[in-house]
């Protein structure tokens, strides 16, 4: 609903007579079941254990109508996750309603079905882990805006329902996604329901399969006893621990969170300076953090150079944010040639292309393509307008011929780069194209067949 539909609603309503309103949510509740749920629970009881019961089932029918063979394809996986979503948001909806033990149940329902598919679906998609961080993210709102509501009871019943999804045999293997349900409900924990939790962890890693496996529930178990003690208040028992343990990098990234979430900065920078010597493979992470203290400290120039090691490291994600610092200070016109001119020499030729291609460097960025033919398809359409010949002469002999075994389907890729390439070029030179390929080779029925598709929709 856009802010005009709003405003006209808002108008009607305030408009209409109580007794109107009355009788039409009586008439549409009678209709609509979903309505009449929500009605019921925004303004008398709602019968959970009902209301449940039909989402585990929508749930079910919607996983079996797409799985075949016991696997989720990649459509089918999206299908079922976007039905996930709009079961998140209707739990939320009954938070927000005051219902917060069966919004929670509800949250769980979508962890376990998410949790089957992890081993059973393709998820190439990235739905699925679109799916589980909104899951996770929406317990972590639910459990920290009922903190101060409820009952020291009632939070050790919410947990043991958690701590019950949380035993279950459908996440050996995946520790992360497991952990990620206590993680998030921590801000409910007392010091009844740390002893479940713990208790509930140590199971888990005796029963977990010998090496990775349990060498990550270990670690994952030593990241949830950090933020137990955090999250309860014991700050001293928490900082002991975790210099203890500092050496494991996840240990290590919860203790600097920790200190930047007290504002002690200089602690947080001490461990992440302290780790860039020790472990290179986290050293981006480290970085980032970096940059987050600088930032917060106003210590630009130590920020600018943490961007620029970033930079040169091959990652261009650090190049508007250093543009940006060196705007401000008026450093960068005149650092800007020697940069770029550090970027050629540094940079692989795909993130050299990127920042070039976002500078209108055009002359420059011609000149790579010539010499990287693989960037041709990805820069063809923002150097078309000043070098459209040249660019033409590139896709057909880069993009279009690019395919190097004969068949349908390579055919049809090749017919969607012609179409591609009429977004941005010619249309004429598009049929030409077809037209010469057709003729060279009048022994491929099925090359004429797909092109002349193409051709059929440019003429």
């Amino acid at each position: 609903m856009n802010s005009g539909e709003k405003q006209s609603l808002i108008k009607a309503v305030n408009e209409a007579s109580p007794e109107w309103l009355r009788q039409f949510i009586i008439n549409q509740a009678q209709f609509d079941p979903t309505f009449f749920r929500d009605v019921t629970a925004q303004f008398s009881d709602l019968d959970t254990d009902t209301e449940l019961a039909q989402t585990k089932k929508l749930i079910q029918n919607t996983v079996r109508k797409n799985k075949s063979y016991g696997f989720i394809d990649y459509q089918g996986c999206i299908v079922i996750c976007n039905v996930l979503d709009d079961v998140i948001n209707k739990y939320m909806l009954r938070f927000r309603q005051g219902h917060y033990h069966h919004a929670m149940n509800g949250l769980l329902l979508v962890v376990e079905t998410a949790a089957k598919m992890l081993s059973d679906a393709d998820s190439s998609s990235g739905a699925l882990t679109d799916t589980f961080d909104r899951v996770f993210s929406s317990m972590k709102n639910l459990s920290t805006n009922i903190a101060d509501e409820i009952l020291d009871s009632q939070k050790e019943i919410v947990i043991k329902d958690v701590v019950r999804v949380f035993k279950r045999k459908i996440f050996s293997d995946w520790p992360e996604q497991r952990y990620q349900m206590l993680y998030n409900v921590l801000p409910l924990i007392t010091q009844k329901s740390t002893k479940i939790i713990q208790t509930a962890s140590r199971n888990v890693i005796k029963s977990a399969g010998d090496g990775y496996e349990t060498t990550q529930a270990e670690i994952y178990d030593k990241i949830l006893h950090s933020r137990v003690l955090i999250q309860l208040g014991q700050q001293s028992a928490a900082t002991e621990f975790m210099e203890a343990n500092k050496d494991i990098p996840e240990i290590r990234e919860v203790e600097i969170q920790n200190a930047i979430q007290n504002k002690n900065y200089v602690r947080a920078e001490e461990l992440c300076l302290e780790a860039s010597k020790q472990d290179q493979g986290w050293r981006r992470i480290w970085e980032r953090y970096l940059i987050k203290i600088y930032d917060a400290t106003d210590q630009q120039q130590k920020q600018e150079a943490v961007l620029e090691n970033r930079l040169f490291a091959n990652s261009p994600d650090a190049y508007e944010p250093l543009k940006k610092l060196r705007q401000q200070d008026q450093t960068w016109e005149d650092q800007y040639p020697a940069l770029l001119n550090q970027l050629a020499h540094t940079l692989t030729p795909e993130n050299y292309a990127f920042i070039l291609d976002k500078e209108h460097e055009f002359e420059k960025l011609m000149q790579l393509v010539m010499q990287h033919p693989e960037l041709t398809e990805t820069y063809s359409k923002d150097l078309y307008g000043n070098y459209p010949d040249v660019i033409s002469k590139l896709y057909y002999q880069n993009v279009i011929l690019d395919e190097k075994h004969p068949g349908r389907q390579a055919y049809r890729r090749m017919g969607r780069r012609i179409k591609n390439y009429t977004s941005f070029g010619s249309a004429r030179t598009a049929i030409k194209w077809i037209d010469g390929l057709i003729e060279q080779y009048p022994a491929r029925p099925a090359l004429a067949e797909e092109l002349n598709k193409v051709k059929s929709k440019l003429e």
